[in-house]
């Protein structure tokens, strides 16, 4: 190799090497905490009622105005949940799915409710018209969970928020992991 190319190429292999690091250096920042939901609405928009509804229309009013999230759909589902003041410790959808003592099964679900398959989650809108809200690489979207996609990933499991330990503990086991208590 003449000495001419030499400094180039060691040039362009440490601008590589350093893209490299930067870019692995970020996205196991990106895997530790996931990034913040893109909308603009917060708990005081006009376009939210000014008389706060019950925390189950809260997370579905909320939700309806996202339309966009870095969020996967377990940190999305429990983002709507915290923000509506009903706190769980943060579980991916194949845990849901197997149960965790802040739901309780349910075979009828309501709005609000989850609604859970191995591998995803999502927020049941209408059970009369079988929709449910969730997040998705295509972004946030409501869908019929008794469509032919849905229908082919098994039988989904709805469950109710019931949490058996008080806010103050929840919101005080969350301050201690440096979880968000949502204030």
């Amino acid at each position: 190799m003449p000495m001419r190319e030499f400094p180039a190429k060691a040039a362009l292999f440490v601008l590589l090497l350093s893209w490299i690091i930067c870019g692995t250096t970020r996205i196991a920042r990106a895997q530790d905490r996931p990034a913040l939901t893109k909308f603009t609405t917060n708990l005081d928009s006009p376009d939210l009622p000014h008389n706060r509804p019950d925390a189950k229309s809260f997370i579905l009013l909320m939700g309806a105005q996202i339309s966009e999230t870095e969020l996967d759909c377990s940190h999305f589902v429990q983002y709507l949940y915290e923000q509506a003041g009903l706190y769980y410790g943060y579980a991916p959808s194949r845990v849901l799915y197997e149960g965790m003592e802040s739901f309780k099964r349910v075979l009828h679900p309501r709005a609000g409710d989850l609604i859970v398959w191995r591998g995803h989650v999502g927020i049941v809108v209408d059970p009369a018209e079988t929709t449910f809200l969730s997040s998705l690489r295509s972004g946030v979207k409501t869908s019929s969970y008794e469509s032919h996609y849905w229908r082919k990933r098994g039988k989904p499991r709805f469950l109710r928020y019931i949490n058996p330990t008080p806010e103050w503990a929840t919101r005080k086991v969350m301050a201690s992991r440096g979880g968000s208590t949502g204030e």
